[in-house]
C-alpha cells in the first residue's frame, strides 16, 4: 500500500521534526510546504533535504495537490480554519497541539470531519511514546491488584526562548492572547494529556496562574481532583526545574523523569520499569511512533477497512483531546485568561 500524500503547513521547528520523522519511517509520501513566503518554504525544504516537493502559499493552492493528510504547525489562531479548509477538501487532519482554542472550535471540527468522512487528530507525540505507556501500564496493574493511586505530581518547565522579548515588551505569538498563547496550552497540555491518559478524566479543576505582561499565563499550577486523590500538574515557560515527577500509590510509587521524551521510569523502590536505549533522543526521533500511529490510521481510513481495533483506537484518542481541551478552557478561564475574540458568537463557551 503506498504511504498516505502529506502536505505540511507551517515551517517551524515542530514540522521540521515532523517532517525528518516522517522521512525516517517513510510514514507519509511528503509532497507540498505551505509558507506565507514561498522563500521561506524553499529554505525549509532544502534544510530539510526533501525532493519533490511542492511550494504553496495558500490553503487552497495546498489542498490541489491530491493529499490524503494535513499536518497542522501554523500559529494557533489559525488551526480551526486551515483544519476545516482541509476537511471541506476530504483531507485528513494532524494538528499540533494545542488544536483548537475551546469546546466550541473542537466540536466545530470534529462535526465537520464526522460528516466529511475524514479523521482529525491532535498531535499529542508523547501518547505513543514506549516510556509513556509503561508508566500507563503500571497504574493499570495498582488498579488491577487492588492498589489505588493515591497522589501524583506531574511537571514540565522551560525557559522560552521568546521570554526575554516579553520582558522587553514585546508580544510574540507564543505569549499573545491574539494567537491563543500561554504555558498552560503549549506546556501544561503535556501535563493534563498524561493525567488524563493515565487517571481518567477528573471530577473538578482548579487552577492557580501567573500571568505574563502579555495577559497569558507565563506559569501555573493546576489541580485535578479525583476520587481519593489530587494530581498536582505544574508548568511554565519562564524559569527551569528539575523537579521528578511522581505518582504515589500508598507505600509505592513510580518516578520518572519528565511527562515526555520519558528516559527513566523507577518505583520508589528503585525498580527500573523503563529505560531508553538512548537517553536524550532528538524530537524527530520521539514523534516516529506518532507519525506511524498515524499514517497506519489514515492509509485504512483511505482504503475505507478501518478495523474495529483502529477505530476503537481513534474513538479513544478523540475523546482524550475532547476532555484535554475541555479542562484547558475551563482552567484559562477560572484564570481570566479569555483568547482575542473567543467569546464572539461560535466561539462562547
Amino acid at each position: 500500500m503506498d504511504s498516505p500524500r502529506l502536505g505540511l503547513i507551517g515551517t517551524g521547528m515542530i514540522t521540521q521534526e515532523f517532517a525528518a520523522a516522517t522521512k525516517a519511517e517513510n510514514a507519509f509520501e511528503l509532497v507540498a510546504v505551505m509558507s506565507r513566503s514561498s522563500a521561506t518554504a524553499r529554505s525549509f525544504i532544502e534544510d530539510a533535504d526533501l525532493d519533490r516537493v511542492v511550494i504553496a502559499t495558500e490553503i487552497s493552492e495546498l489542498l490541489g495537490h491530491s493529499l490524503d493528510a494535513v499536518y497542522i504547525a501554523s500559529p494557533n489562531s489559525f488551526h480551526k480554519n486551515h483544519a476545516l479548509a482541509a476537511i471541506d477538501a476530504g483531507v485528513n487532519v494532524m494538528v499540533e497541539k494545542p488544536a483548537f482554542w475551546n469546546p466550541a472550535q473542537w466540536q466545530e471540527v470534529h462535526r465537520a470531519a464526522e460528516r466529511a468522512g475524514v479523521l482529525v487528530f491532535e498531535a499529542a507525540r508523547h501518547l505513543f511514546e514506549p516510556g509513556f505507556e509503561t508508566v500507563g501500564q503500571w497504574v493499570d496493574e495498582q488498579k488491577s491488584s487492588g492498589r489505588e493511586v493515591t497522589g501524583a505530581s506531574l511537571n514540565f518547565h522551560q525557559y522560552s526562548s521568546r521570554w526575554d522579548a516579553v520582558l522587553a515588551g514585546q508580544e510574540p505569538n507564543i505569549f499573545s492572547l491574539r494567537h491563543g498563547g500561554g504555558a498552560l496550552v503549549d506546556l501544561g497540555i503535556y501535563t493534563v494529556y498524561a493525567a488524563v491518559a493515565w487517571f481518567g478524566e477528573p471530577q473538578a479543576i482548579s487552577y492557580r496562574a501567573q500571568l505574563a505582561p502579555t495577559g497569558v499565563d507565563a506559569a501555573g499550577v493546576l489541580l485535578l481532583t479525583y476520587p481519593g486523590f489530587t494530581a498536582e500538574l505544574s508548568f511554565s515557560k519562564n524559569q527551569v526545574s528539575r523537579l521528578p515527577n511522581e505518582i504515589r500509590a500508598g507505600r509505592s510509587g513510580l518516578v520518572l523523569n519528565a511527562v515526555q521524551g520519558i528516559d527513566r521510569v523507577k518505583t520508589v523502590e528503585g525498580q527500573t520499569h523503563f529505560e531508553a536505549e538512548k537517553p536524550g533522543a532528538p524530537l524527530s526521533q520521539l514523534m516516529r511512533s506518532e507519525a506511524l500511529a498515524f499514517a497506519e490510521l489514515i492509509a485504512a481510513q483511505r482504503q475505507g477497512n478501518l478495523t474495529a481495533q483502529q477505530r476503537e483506537r481513534y474513538r479513544y484518542l478523540t475523546q482524550l483531546s475532547r476532555i484535554v481541551n475541555r479542562i484547558c478552557t475551563e482552567a484559562r478561564h477560572q484564570a481570566g485568561i479569555v483568547f482575542s475574540g473567543e467569546i464572539d458568537s461560535s466561539e462562547k463557551r
